[in-house]
Protein backbone atom coordinates (compact mmCIF):
# COMPACT_ATOMS: atom_id res chain seq x y z
CA UNK A 1 0.00 0.00 0.00
CA UNK A 2 2.94 2.32 0.57
CA UNK A 3 4.01 1.61 -2.45
CA UNK A 4 0.74 2.36 -4.47
CA UNK A 5 0.50 5.45 -2.53
CA UNK A 6 4.06 6.66 -3.17
CA UNK A 7 3.04 6.20 -7.04
CA UNK A 8 -0.54 7.89 -6.76
CA UNK A 9 1.48 10.46 -5.48
CA UNK A 10 3.52 11.07 -8.29
CA UNK A 11 1.00 10.85 -10.64
CA UNK A 12 -0.58 13.54 -9.15
CA UNK A 13 2.27 15.94 -8.75
CA UNK A 14 2.45 15.10 -12.68
CA UNK A 15 -1.02 15.79 -13.44
CA UNK A 16 -2.03 18.85 -11.01
CA UNK A 17 -0.57 21.86 -10.71
CA UNK A 18 0.04 25.00 -8.37
CA UNK A 19 -0.58 24.24 -4.79
CA UNK A 20 -0.98 20.70 -5.32
CA UNK A 21 1.14 19.68 -7.34
CA UNK A 22 3.56 21.18 -4.22
CA UNK A 23 2.08 19.54 -1.94
CA UNK A 24 1.95 16.24 -4.11
CA UNK A 25 5.87 16.26 -4.94
CA UNK A 26 6.46 16.27 -1.15
CA UNK A 27 4.45 13.50 -0.09
CA UNK A 28 6.00 11.52 -2.43
CA UNK A 29 9.41 12.60 -0.97
CA UNK A 30 8.32 11.66 2.23
CA UNK A 31 6.65 8.30 1.66
CA UNK A 32 9.86 7.14 -0.09
CA UNK A 33 12.11 7.78 2.53
CA UNK A 34 9.50 6.23 4.72
CA UNK A 35 9.74 2.91 2.24
CA UNK A 36 13.50 3.35 2.36
CA UNK A 37 14.47 3.97 5.61
CA UNK A 38 12.25 2.37 8.48
CA UNK A 39 12.15 4.31 11.28
CA UNK A 40 10.32 4.88 14.68
CA UNK A 41 7.95 6.98 12.06
CA UNK A 42 6.50 4.00 10.75
CA UNK A 43 3.93 3.10 12.67
CA UNK A 44 2.58 6.93 12.12
CA UNK A 45 2.41 5.96 8.76
CA UNK A 46 -1.19 5.48 7.89
CA UNK A 47 -1.62 9.24 10.57
CA UNK A 48 1.07 10.45 7.43
CA UNK A 49 -0.76 9.47 4.33
CA UNK A 50 -3.96 10.61 5.96
CA UNK A 51 -2.17 13.90 6.49
CA UNK A 52 -1.37 13.97 2.76
CA UNK A 53 -4.54 13.26 1.08
CA UNK A 54 -6.82 15.99 3.27
CA UNK A 55 -3.93 18.49 2.21
CA UNK A 56 -4.56 17.33 -0.95
CA UNK A 57 -8.21 17.57 -1.21
CA UNK A 58 -7.86 20.85 0.28
CA UNK A 59 -6.70 22.10 -2.40
CA UNK A 60 -10.09 21.72 -4.00
CA UNK A 61 -8.64 20.52 -7.14
CA UNK A 62 -10.30 17.50 -9.49
CA UNK A 63 -6.69 15.77 -9.88
CA UNK A 64 -6.43 15.01 -5.97
CA UNK A 65 -10.20 13.61 -5.88
CA UNK A 66 -8.49 10.12 -6.35
CA UNK A 67 -7.21 10.36 -2.49
CA UNK A 68 -10.84 10.45 -1.30
CA UNK A 69 -10.44 6.21 -1.31
CA UNK A 70 -7.44 6.55 0.51
CA UNK A 71 -8.81 7.68 3.80
CA UNK A 72 -10.32 4.47 4.53
CA UNK A 73 -7.47 2.66 4.31
CA UNK A 74 -5.84 5.38 7.11
CA UNK A 75 -8.63 4.94 9.26
CA UNK A 76 -8.87 1.40 9.46
CA UNK A 77 -6.70 0.68 12.46
CA UNK A 78 -9.05 2.76 14.79
CA UNK A 79 -10.90 0.48 17.05
CA UNK A 80 -13.34 0.64 19.52
CA UNK A 81 -16.09 3.23 19.66
CA UNK A 82 -14.14 5.99 19.05
CA UNK A 83 -12.99 4.32 15.78
CA UNK A 84 -16.45 3.82 15.13
CA UNK A 85 -17.27 7.33 15.46
CA UNK A 86 -14.35 8.96 13.51
CA UNK A 87 -14.44 6.35 10.76
CA UNK A 88 -18.35 7.27 10.42
CA UNK A 89 -17.38 11.01 10.44
CA UNK A 90 -15.08 11.03 7.87
CA UNK A 91 -17.58 9.01 5.50
CA UNK A 92 -20.11 11.73 5.72
CA UNK A 93 -17.15 14.39 5.32
CA UNK A 94 -15.86 12.29 2.24
CA UNK A 95 -19.35 11.90 0.73
CA UNK A 96 -19.89 15.55 1.58
CA UNK A 97 -16.55 16.47 -0.18
CA UNK A 98 -17.41 14.30 -3.12
CA UNK A 99 -21.17 16.16 -3.76
CA UNK A 100 -19.63 19.53 -3.16
CA UNK A 101 -17.03 18.77 -6.11
CA UNK A 102 -19.09 16.47 -8.43
CA UNK A 103 -22.40 16.28 -9.93
CA UNK A 104 -25.22 14.42 -8.33
CA UNK A 105 -25.27 11.19 -10.33
CA UNK A 106 -21.43 11.14 -9.90
CA UNK A 107 -21.45 11.78 -6.45
CA UNK A 108 -23.66 9.04 -5.51
CA UNK A 109 -21.71 7.06 -7.26
CA UNK A 110 -18.58 7.67 -5.41
CA UNK A 111 -20.65 7.71 -2.35
CA UNK A 112 -21.60 3.70 -2.88
CA UNK A 113 -17.80 3.27 -3.82
CA UNK A 114 -16.33 4.66 -0.34
CA UNK A 115 -19.19 2.98 1.39
CA UNK A 116 -17.88 -0.70 0.10
CA UNK A 117 -14.69 0.69 0.82
CA UNK A 118 -15.54 1.23 4.38
CA UNK A 119 -16.97 -1.72 5.06
CA UNK A 120 -14.13 -4.07 3.68
CA UNK A 121 -11.61 -1.98 5.70
CA UNK A 122 -14.12 -3.13 8.37
CA UNK A 123 -14.48 -6.42 7.88
CA UNK A 124 -10.39 -6.69 7.16
CA UNK A 125 -9.91 -5.04 10.70
CA UNK A 126 -12.34 -7.73 12.52
CA UNK A 127 -10.47 -10.63 10.22
CA UNK A 128 -7.39 -8.95 12.12
CA UNK A 129 -9.05 -9.11 15.73
CA UNK A 130 -8.00 -12.25 17.77
CA UNK A 131 -11.10 -14.50 18.26
CA UNK A 132 -12.12 -13.97 21.40
CA UNK A 133 -11.25 -17.25 23.79
CA UNK A 134 -14.37 -18.89 25.43
CA UNK A 135 -14.72 -20.19 28.75
CA UNK A 136 -13.88 -23.66 27.90
CA UNK A 137 -10.97 -22.51 26.58
CA UNK A 138 -9.38 -20.32 29.25
CA UNK A 139 -7.50 -23.12 31.01
CA UNK A 140 -4.74 -23.84 27.91
CA UNK A 141 -2.05 -22.74 28.86
CA UNK A 142 -0.33 -20.04 25.68
CA UNK A 143 1.86 -21.40 22.77
CA UNK A 144 4.36 -19.22 23.71
CA UNK A 145 5.64 -21.98 26.67
CA UNK A 146 5.24 -24.71 24.76
CA UNK A 147 8.88 -24.80 22.77
CA UNK A 148 10.36 -23.79 26.50
CA UNK A 149 8.44 -26.49 27.92
CA UNK A 150 9.12 -28.96 25.23
CA UNK A 151 13.18 -28.61 26.04
CA UNK A 152 12.38 -29.36 29.87
CA UNK A 153 10.30 -32.37 28.93
CA UNK A 154 13.58 -33.66 26.53
CA UNK A 155 16.21 -33.11 29.18
CA UNK A 156 13.71 -35.10 31.86
CA UNK A 157 12.86 -38.13 29.08
CA UNK A 158 16.59 -38.29 28.50
CA UNK A 159 17.23 -38.08 32.55
CA UNK A 160 14.75 -40.99 33.62
CA UNK A 161 14.50 -42.97 30.40
CA UNK A 162 10.90 -41.70 29.96
CA UNK A 163 9.33 -41.31 26.66
CA UNK A 164 7.54 -37.62 25.67
CA UNK A 165 5.83 -36.44 22.57
CA UNK A 166 3.93 -33.74 21.79
CA UNK A 167 0.29 -34.67 20.02
CA UNK A 168 -2.29 -31.95 17.90
CA UNK A 169 -5.42 -31.98 17.83
CA UNK A 170 -7.34 -30.57 15.80
CA UNK A 171 -11.44 -29.35 15.55
CA UNK A 172 -13.78 -31.57 13.13
CA UNK A 173 -14.99 -28.53 11.97
CA UNK A 174 -13.70 -24.80 11.64
CA UNK A 175 -16.25 -23.48 13.96
CA UNK A 176 -16.30 -21.54 17.73
CA UNK A 177 -19.04 -24.54 19.13
CA UNK A 178 -16.29 -27.30 17.89
CA UNK A 179 -13.66 -25.45 19.28
CA UNK A 180 -15.29 -25.43 22.90
CA UNK A 181 -16.73 -28.80 22.53
CA UNK A 182 -12.68 -30.00 22.13
CA UNK A 183 -11.56 -28.19 25.25
CA UNK A 184 -14.27 -29.86 27.16
CA UNK A 185 -13.97 -33.15 26.19
CA UNK A 186 -9.85 -32.75 26.23
CA UNK A 187 -10.47 -31.00 30.15
CA UNK A 188 -12.29 -33.68 31.08
CA UNK A 189 -9.72 -36.78 30.10
CA UNK A 190 -6.36 -35.00 30.74
CA UNK A 191 -4.43 -35.80 33.87
CA UNK A 192 -3.56 -33.41 36.53
CA UNK A 193 0.66 -33.63 35.16
CA UNK A 194 -0.83 -33.52 31.86
CA UNK A 195 -1.11 -30.33 29.65
CA UNK A 196 -2.54 -28.50 26.71
CA UNK A 197 -1.66 -25.41 24.89
CA UNK A 198 -4.09 -23.48 22.42
CA UNK A 199 -2.02 -22.93 19.56
CA UNK A 200 -4.46 -21.17 17.08
CA UNK A 201 -8.60 -20.84 16.33
CA UNK A 202 -8.73 -24.33 15.69
CA UNK A 203 -5.98 -25.97 17.40
CA UNK A 204 -4.57 -27.51 20.63
CA UNK A 205 -1.30 -29.34 21.29
CA UNK A 206 -1.18 -31.84 24.39
CA UNK A 207 2.21 -32.53 25.99
CA UNK A 208 2.56 -36.58 26.63
CA UNK A 209 5.02 -38.25 29.67
CA UNK A 210 5.07 -41.28 29.82
CA UNK A 211 7.35 -44.58 30.57
CA UNK A 212 7.71 -45.86 27.02
CA UNK A 213 6.64 -45.66 23.78
CA UNK A 214 3.70 -47.83 23.77
CA UNK A 215 2.69 -46.52 27.06
CA UNK A 216 2.47 -43.11 25.12
CA UNK A 217 0.84 -44.32 22.03
CA UNK A 218 -1.97 -46.22 24.39
CA UNK A 219 -2.50 -43.06 25.75
CA UNK A 220 -2.58 -41.24 22.93
CA UNK A 221 -5.43 -43.67 21.65
CA UNK A 222 -7.20 -43.18 24.58
CA UNK A 223 -7.28 -39.55 23.94
CA UNK A 224 -7.96 -39.78 20.58
CA UNK A 225 -10.54 -41.71 21.02
CA UNK A 226 -12.01 -39.34 23.63
CA UNK A 227 -12.03 -36.51 21.91
CA UNK A 228 -13.99 -38.12 18.62
CA UNK A 229 -15.42 -36.48 16.42
CA UNK A 230 -12.40 -34.56 16.36
CA UNK A 231 -9.00 -35.83 15.39
CA UNK A 232 -5.69 -36.10 15.92
CA UNK A 233 -3.26 -33.79 13.25
CA UNK A 234 0.00 -34.59 14.28
CA UNK A 235 1.87 -36.73 16.84
CA UNK A 236 6.29 -36.28 17.17
CA UNK A 237 8.25 -37.45 20.05
CA UNK A 238 9.87 -34.63 22.16
CA UNK A 239 13.44 -35.76 20.81
CA UNK A 240 12.62 -35.09 16.89
CA UNK A 241 10.52 -31.74 17.36
CA UNK A 242 13.59 -29.85 17.03
CA UNK A 243 12.23 -25.92 16.21
CA UNK A 244 9.04 -27.06 15.17
CA UNK A 245 7.40 -24.68 17.90
CA UNK A 246 9.67 -22.03 18.12
CA UNK A 247 8.08 -19.80 16.23
CA UNK A 248 5.34 -19.73 18.85
CA UNK A 249 7.96 -18.15 21.48
CA UNK A 250 6.46 -14.77 21.24
CA UNK A 251 4.23 -12.18 19.30
CA UNK A 252 4.86 -9.74 16.97
CA UNK A 253 4.42 -6.14 18.62
CA UNK A 254 1.73 -4.22 18.15
CA UNK A 255 3.94 -1.41 16.91
CA UNK A 256 4.55 -3.88 13.90
CA UNK A 257 0.79 -5.03 13.11
CA UNK A 258 0.07 -1.12 13.42
CA UNK A 259 2.27 -1.11 10.13
CA UNK A 260 1.95 -4.11 8.31
CA UNK A 261 -0.76 -3.17 5.99
CA UNK A 262 1.25 -0.33 4.75
CA UNK A 263 4.26 -2.20 4.00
Amino acid sequence: MLVLCLLLALATGWLGDGALRLIAWLGAVALALLLLRPSPLSRWIPLIVGAISVAMLATGQSTALIWLWVIPLCLQGLGGRLGLIVNGLGYIAAVGFAAWQLSLPAASVAGVSLAVIWLLCLEHRLALSPAPISNEARWLLPPATLDADIQHELRRTERESLHGEVVVFGCAHSTTADMEQLCRLLRDQLALYERAYRLNDYGIAVLLVATSADAAEQRRNQLQHAVAPHRMVSWTPVQEIGDRFARYRSKATSETHEAMPWQ
